[in-house]
This record gives C-alpha cells, sequence and structure tokens, in this order.
C-alpha cells in the first residue's frame, strides 16, 4: 500500500452545501452554540477526529495490495446498482455516553445497506493484528460482538448495527442533557425529514493522525 492514509473508512455524510454540512462544520470547527467553552471543547474531541458522519465500514487498514483506486472502483460498481435508501428522520438519543442523532422507526433499507458495506469491502481490509484486538474492550462484548469483530474488524455490525451520527461525547448525563439542549435549536429544520442516503463517502486518516479526510463520494445511480 503506497497510499498516504493508514486507515480508510465508508461514512454516510451530509450533502456537500446542505445545512446539515454546515451544521457539522461550524460545531466541530469552533462554534459552541452557547455552551462553556471548556464543556464544549471536552463534549466534540472524539467525534471531531471522524467529522459529522455514520458510519457505514468501520475504520480498517487496507491490504497491502489495495490502493485508493481500487476501493474508488469498487464504492462506483457498488453504488451504480443501487437505489438510495431513506429510513424515519433523525432525532436525538443517547448511546454509550454518546450524544447522538438516530432515525426514530423504519430503517429497515439503512440497515441492509450498512450490512451490505460490512460485508462487501472486507475484501479490501488487513486481518486484525493483537494491537487491534487490544485496543477494543473485548471483556465487554457479547459473543455475537467479538464474532464480528474477528470476522469484519469490527463489533457492531449486521444485527449489531445503529445507524447513528455522533455528536458529543462520552459525558455524563447532565452535561448530556445540556450539549443536547443547546444543539437541538440548530438542527430542528433538519431533522423533519426522512433520512435519505444519497451517496457513500471514502475517508481517509493521514499517516501521521489527525482528522479523517474525505477522498471522493459515490452517488448512487437510482434515486
Amino acid at each position: 500500500m503506497t497510499d498516504r492514509f493508514r486507515r480508510y473508512a465508508i461514512y454516510w455524510t451530509p450533502e456537500p452545501g446542505s445545512a446539515f454540512e454546515a451544521f457539522g462544520a461550524a460545531w466541530f470547527g469552533g462554534e459552541n452554540f452557547g455552551l462553556d467553552p471548556e464543556l464544549a471543547a471536552r463534549a466534540k474531541r472524539a467525534p471531531a477526529r471522524y467529522g459529522l458522519h455514520a458510519t457505514l465500514k468501520a475504520p480498517f487498514r487496507p491490504r497491502s495490495s489495495a490502493t485508493i483506486d481500487d476501493m474508488q472502483r469498487a464504492l462506483d460498481a457498488f453504488c451504480s446498482l443501487r437505489r438510495a435508501p431513506e429510513a424515519s428522520p433523525l432525532g436525538f438519543i443517547r448511546h454509550q455516553r454518546y450524544v447522538v442523532l438516530s432515525p426514530g422507526g423504519r430503517t429497515a433499507a439503512i440497515d441492509w445497506l450498512a450490512a451490505e458495506c460490512a460485508t462487501h469491502f472486507d475484501s479490501f481490509r488487513a486481518p486484525l493484528t493483537d494491537a487491534d484486538r487490544a485496543a477494543r474492550e473485548i471483556d465487554t462484548m457479547t459473543d455475537r460482538e467479538r464474532a464480528h469483530l474477528e470476522d469484519f474488524g469490527y463489533p457492531y455490525v449486521l444485527s449489531e448495527f445503529r445507524f447513528h451520527v455522533s455528536l458529543a461525547g462520552p459525558l455524563e448525563s447532565g452535561e448530556a442533557d445540556m450539549v443536547r439542549r443547546a444543539l437541538e435549536p440548530h438542527l430542528a429544520p433538519m431533522l423533519r425529514e426522512p433520512l435519505r442516503i444519497e451517496a457513500l463517502t471514502l475517508l481517509g486518516e493521514p499517516e501521521g493522525g489527525g482528522a479523517f479526510q474525505i477522498l471522493s463520494r459515490h452517488r448512487f445511480r437510482f434515486t
């Protein structure tokens, strides 16, 4: 692998030029929306590394023979045969000490897409190492989650998957409530319409570390 990224991921990201994209750029770019600056900085430190997104294929180290071009061609081919899926509108929930957005109702089409992404693109992933396993809290996982980690490099796939957009965390309950109250007015207009995934986004984590970077977007052929 000669590319300059150490890990790759396939995410949902907001449509370019959308209000959702503008919100993410503001929140993760330094806008605190009235929150105490120390709380805001701590709240978004972890999710800011990945940007406003939902995971469809979790970050993975590539096989030595894989290239960005290979992955982009595979994404083009994958999206050319599929319809843009929809789900119920996003809403605020608490998820593992994080403030996240998640569909409140039907999710079958997006759950199926996530399962396809987890399996279809796994051929690009390098096998797990002992260091990869050590980085996970394996003792807290269910047997199924441990099996998914071994099979797909990530425990929360297939039946364990839940589409969510991380905004802040990890936080204590009271802090999470404050963050939600601060963000809710700015997101409310975007949470009234069904969620529609128009494209898949390929991102890379630079070799030197830092935030994931968008490399390309791949639109579904059928809408």
